[in-house]
């Protein structure tokens, strides 16, 4: 996928984003974000390839680096970017923050360092260790103001919650939960996103739902670059859209967290899931079945193991689904290509009768018609040598009349040179007559002979030039020089056209070397891009 098709989803995504906000529960795009959310997902590998360059360059530079401090950054951006794309390197780096902190000797280092072990502990499924090392941390200011921190407890004792089917257990974690909830709320005054669906979610648990769905879409309507790229908020209004009933509303939000998630190569989300769901409780089984085992995928290349169980809830139930629709498929595409096959029999056996009753009017009509091809063929070629015919006498008649003027006018001079040289030599003139013979008017009369070609030429054939030009490369044209009408390289080709291809006929009529006529034509046929042979067969069609 490239740019464009990016771009494109974007703009979509913002479009709907703007759509959602104007109409609120009465009008959704499913549809059409359904598409992008699978163009999204066909490009998946684009995504991927992205960070795994971004990955790359901050690897160098964590190697690179001199200092301890600047190591324990990078070690920071490295876990950052792990996180919801490989959970094994997240815990790496996580664990190498923990041991530059303790070389440091910074006890708010190796807090934070200690929040990153815990989270991908989490985030693995490990859970008390996660809380093990969540005890171990002082209580320092740093920790006591960090949402970070309780946001960790409250996720680990909510998974726990969900993971027990005691009662009482269940009792004990729901205060706890709640607390929670209402720390983070407290320490997080400068993050109102986090605010907002730490708010929501402790309404929703109070049962007022609909208070949490206007709270989340007047901060939707009021903080818009915050949610255009926040997967977390759109899943939670899916799922307050979803407990208040309105299916289509969660089925959209659902999306959007979905397509934000893949975009930005998170692979231990839960809104695909959600979706999958939602979408094989309506029958459409072949994209539900899609998106359960991208989830699938994805949580297997993460190593998000707290994530594998609720994907196999739901992939047995969507696959069995599945598997008896491509069954149900299966027998209609059985019976159908039965059902062809008869008819194709049966026409088989309707076309052999057709066949045995033309066969003899077809091969007439065959014969007909290869007479008939060869027949316009011959009078094709009649007509070709007519205009050839009709061409080489309108030349011949040109040149014949031309050549009786020329040699007529050559005549006259030579005897008007000739009385001249005698009536010197009568005066007793002779040096006079000398230098008369030894001034040479060849190149004079050669001009002369050139130019009168030239002009006849030209008569015959003044769009010459322009179609000759027309057969080389722009920008590689020939053009007359001087007083000149052709160029020494047009006037070869004229003579080629006339029918004369013979270099060694074209250097004795130009008075040139063979070899330089061959060089002209070599450098003339190298400013097309005509094979040789059907470049001189178009020359000999100008």
């Amino acid at each position: 996928m490239r740019a464009g098709p990016i771009l494109r989803v974007t703009t979509f995504m913002w479009i709907c984003l703007c759509c959602l906000m104007a109409h609120a529960s009465e009008h959704y795009r499913v549809d059409s974000l359904l598409s992008v959310l699978d163009a999204v997902i066909d490009s998946s590998a684009y995504y991927d390839q992205q960070l795994q360059q971004r990955l790359v360059r901050y690897r160098t530079m964590y190697e690179n680096a001199s200092g301890q401090e600047a190591r324990f950054e990078l070690a920071h951006t490295l876990f950052l970017n792990y996180r919801r794309y490989r959970l094994d390197s997240a815990l790496y780096y996580a664990r190498q923050r923990v041991k530059l902190a303790q070389v440091t000797g910074s006890p708010d280092s190796l807090s934070s360092a200690c929040l990153d072990e815990a989270d991908a502990l989490k985030c693995l499924g490990r859970l008390n260790d996660a809380l093990n090392v969540l005890h171990d941390i002082p209580h320092t200011p740093y920790i006591q103001g960090n949402a970070h921190y309780y946001y960790l407890y409250h996720s680990i004792l909510l998974a726990l919650m969900q993971m027990t089917t005691d009662a009482d257990e269940v009792a004990l974690y729901k205060p706890q939960l709640m607390s929670y909830r209402d720390t983070v709320n407290m320490v997080n005054e400068n993050d109102p996103l986090t605010v907002c669906v730490n708010t929501c979610e402790i309404e929703k648990s109070q049962g007022n739902i609909q208070q949490a769905l206007d709270r989340l879409l007047q901060f939707g309507q009021t903080h818009r670059d915050l949610v255009s790229n926040s997967a977390i908020y759109w899943f939670v209004l899916g799922e307050t859209y979803r407990d208040n009933g309105d299916t289509e509303g969660a089925k959209y939000c659902f999306t959007m967290s979905s397509i934000i998630d893949k975009r930005n190569c998170n692979k231990t989300y839960t809104s695909l899931q959600s979706l999958a769901w939602m979408l094989y409780n309506e029958g459409d089984t072949e994209r539900a079945y899609r998106y359960i085992t991208c989830s699938l995928h994805d949580v297997m290349s993460s190593n998000a193991r707290s994530r594998l169980s609720l994907v196999g809830e739901y992939l047995p139930i969507i696959t069995t689904a599945y598997s008896q629709k491509q069954r149900a498929s299966v027998l209609r595409r059985n019976i159908m290509i039965i059902a062809v096959l008869i008819a194709i029999a049966l026409l088989s056996f309707l076309l052999w009768i057709i066949h045995s009753r033309n066969k003899r009017l077809t091969t007439m009509h065959h014969e007909l018609a290869v007479n008939n091809d060869k027949l316009q063929s011959l009078n094709s070629r009649l007509e070709e040598l007519n205009h050839e015919l009709v061409e080489s006498n309108m030349i011949k008649e040109e040149y014949i009349g031309q050549l009786f003027n020329l040699c007529s006018s050559y005549i006259s001079q030579a005897e008007k040179n000739r009385i001249r040289i005698l009536s010197k030599l009568k005066s007793g003139k002779n040096k006079e007559v000398q230098a008369q013979l030894d001034q040479s008017t060849m190149k004079q009369d050669l001009s002369q002979l050139f130019y009168n070609f030239d002009m006849i030429f030209l008569e015959l054939f003044p769009d010459f030039i322009d179609h000759f030009n027309a057969l080389l490369r722009p920008g590689e044209h020939l053009e007359a020089k001087g007083d000149n009408l052709l160029s020494p390289e047009l006037r070869i080709y004229a003579l080629v056209r006339l029918g004369i291809n013979d270099s060694v006929k074209i250097a004795s009529f130009l008075h040139y070397s063979p070899q330089t006529v061959y060089n002209y034509r070599l450098k003339t046929r190298n400013r097309s891009d005509l094979p040789k042979d059907e470049f001189l067969a178009r020359v000999r069609r100008l």
